[in-house]
């Protein structure tokens, strides 16, 4: 299980590669030596081989590139495992419409190939499995349906990938009643079950045990006002962080993995800087309210804010919430495209930082590495354990970016580009450079250094500036919150 700290790092960029390829399921442009038994292709799919390019420069199984026998995930695969391929599926909705869309949801063209070289690992034996988690409200059938990767999964198993599935690991999902007011809808979930992981006193969260009046706040808890900057009381999310206790409710098939491919977009983020293959994870947990993403108020006690929003934007926002529910205003013909425009705008909404979208955010970075070792060190029944139970492999797509108010309202940004390899830690760190960012600004990576217990790096004295690795600057644009 070594294969984790590998330092095993690459990047490829291809200006001539700037769409994602539209024609599902995705097929190769060429009949490749190690492939040749798939036989189909599509002409100029550029992805696909953009994506091969990557795995040639990442090195793995070096001595038999350009031969029938290269077998590049071969070297964390074997024949008969499990293989879930976790992508970024975080909602079918971008505030900038659908082109914006890509900016922030893994296309089924990138997952193609990945699934052809798992699939020749796997020698006939074995699952794949792709699945995540989506936004609570998100409707999963339509992201498969937009992504490709419906058409796409069906065309394989036509042609013999009977081991080839798909999960919504959500066991619910968020629905709107004709009154405004939002349920739950109970759906099929993870075949497998869930399983509740008690980090205790080696969660990153530990250090504020002995504070009794502390609270941890998430958007989905529907337990809190969140249109309210001064509520401070207990939330549905204190009930699995206090006092010695930090749990998180994991999908069992995240834990039965052998081998983990995660597959990120480059994208920033108002939480947590930026949203790459670290805060991926945060897929891998079925209840949003477990998870802690900021503390109410300000510092030094809080995070939600730098200062409290005047009271005149709290007004309207709560105005807003009544026009809703009692008179359904958000049913009219074009007010979302007129809520959007102000949106984009910054008129009263998004107008004031707020909820931990700041780099003053000193919560979901202990969440987002929470989970990360979890990913790692639970064994299947969701015990930790001292040694990694599973190999991880990351890819972080950047043929279309995200820059600006990130995950789900920034702006496209072309950078042709794919980055990944065996740890997360060190593929988020050459990520952050050649996005022109300093990884110290990024808490999720400054602080993945100083963990003594389940680590996540390959030794402590590791430069994550990676001065050895010479990148392009693509200079992005953080959020607002983190200028």
């Amino acid at each position: 299980m070594n294969s984790f700290f590998s330092k095993a790092l690459a990047f490829v960029q291809d200006q001539g590669c700037s769409q994602y390829f539209p024609q599902a399921p995705f097929d190769p442009p060429t009949v490749y030596p190690e492939s040749a038994w798939a036989g189909h292709t599509n002409g100029n799919n550029s992805v696909y081989s953009l994506v091969r390019d990557f795995l040639i420069k990442l090195g793995l199984d070096g001595k038999n590139i350009a031969t029938p026998g290269w077998n590049p995930l071969g070297e964390i695969i074997e024949p008969g495992q499990v293989v879930l391929i976790k992508p970024n599926l975080v909602s079918p909705r971008h505030l900038w419409g659908e082109e914006a869309l890509w900016t922030s949801i893994i296309h089924g063209s990138i997952l193609r190939p990945i699934i052809d070289y798992v699939h020749l690992a796997l020698q006939g034996r074995g699952t794949i499995i792709i699945a995540d988690n989506p936004v609570a409200g998100a409707d999963f059938d339509q992201i498969m349906k937009f992504t490709g990767i419906k058409a796409m999964v069906e065309h394989l198993r036509s042609r013999g990938y009977d081991n080839l599935q798909v999960i919504d690991l959500r066991p619910r999902v968020l629905r709107e009643g004709a009154n405004g007011e939002f349920y739950y809808e109970t759906v099929t979930g993870d075949p497998l079950g869930y399983a509740t992981i008690d980090l205790g006193r080696d969660s990153l969260f530990s250090e504020f045990d002995q504070n009794p009046d502390l609270h941890y706040y998430t958007l989905s808890d529907q337990a809190i006002d969140h249109l309210d900057p001064k509520c401070v009381r207990a939330s549905t999310t204190d009930k699995f962080h206090h006092s010695c206790a930090h749990q998180y409710l994991v999908s069992k098939s995240i834990l039965n993995a052998d081998v983990i491919i995660n597959v990120a977009k480059m994208k920033t983020h108002c939480k947590a800087g930026v949203s790459l293959t670290l805060k991926n994870m945060i897929g891998m947990v079925y209840l949003k309210e477990c998870m802690p993403h900021h503390r109410p108020g300000s510092p030094p006690d809080g995070d939600s804010f730098p200062q409290f929003p005047p009271a005149y934007y709290v007004f309207l926002r709560k105005t807003y919430r009544q026009l809703r529910k009692w008179l359904g205003i958000h049913k009219m013909p074009g007010f979302r495209s007129f809520r959007d425009s102000m949106q984009k705008h910054e008129i009263i909404l998004g107008q004031h930082i707020e909820h931990g979208n700041w780099k003053g955010n000193d919560t979901i970075w202990r969440t987002i590495l929470d989970l990360n070792r979890i990913a790692l060190y639970a064994d299947k029944d969701g015990r930790m354990q001292d040694s990694p139970q599973r190999r991880i492999f990351c890819l972080i797509d950047g043929i279309i970016a995200q820059e600006g108010e990130g995950p789900m309202a920034g702006r496209p940004k072309a950078c042709s580009m794919l980055v990944g390899g065996l740890n997360p830690v060190l593929v988020d760190a050459l990520a952050v450079k050649t996005m022109g960012i300093d990884y110290r600004m990024i808490p999720t990576l400054a602080r993945a250094k100083g963990i003594k217990k389940w680590p996540l790096v390959p030794e402590a004295e590791v430069d994550l500036s990676l001065p050895e690795i010479e990148t392009p600057d693509l200079d992005f644009q953080l959020p607002k919150g983190w200028r």
